[in-house]
């Protein structure tokens, strides 16, 4: 699992993450990904293009770190995943809480709503 910054500003952070977000993944970026997310206070793009399978633990960081965002007034929207990756957070109820959207356009709309 990877995870790259792609844009940090004053009013969101974007990043991208690339492989299998399971339990070796989420050992690999998880205390990243909270700081780069629900620790830096602002909203959050997670560009999910590239991750190929998606497990509970995943599932566990990604609603944690929106959960924080939401507690400090602040969004987390979920960028393109795969079908696979988005059928899971529609199951799992992740969805509800966390906006999937097809392009940066859309996510930044939703980050700058309120």
């Amino acid at each position: 699992m990877e995870l790259r910054v792609v844009e940090s500003t004053g009013h969101h952070t974007h990043v991208a993450l690339s492989g299998k977000l399971d339990v070796e993944g989420e050992r690999q970026i998880g205390t990243e990904f909270e700081q780069l997310t629900a620790h830096a206070g602002k909203a959050a793009v997670v560009d999910m293009t590239e991750v190929t399978y998606l497990a509970s633990l995943g599932i566990r960081l990604l609603f944690k770190c929106a959960k924080s965002l939401a507690a400090q007034g602040q969004k987390m929207v979920v960028l393109n995943p795969q079908p696979m990756v988005e059928e899971t957070l529609m199951t799992s109820g992740t969805a509800q809480f966390i906006p999937i959207v097809r392009s940066l356009d859309e996510a930044l709309a939703i980050l700058k709503a309120e």
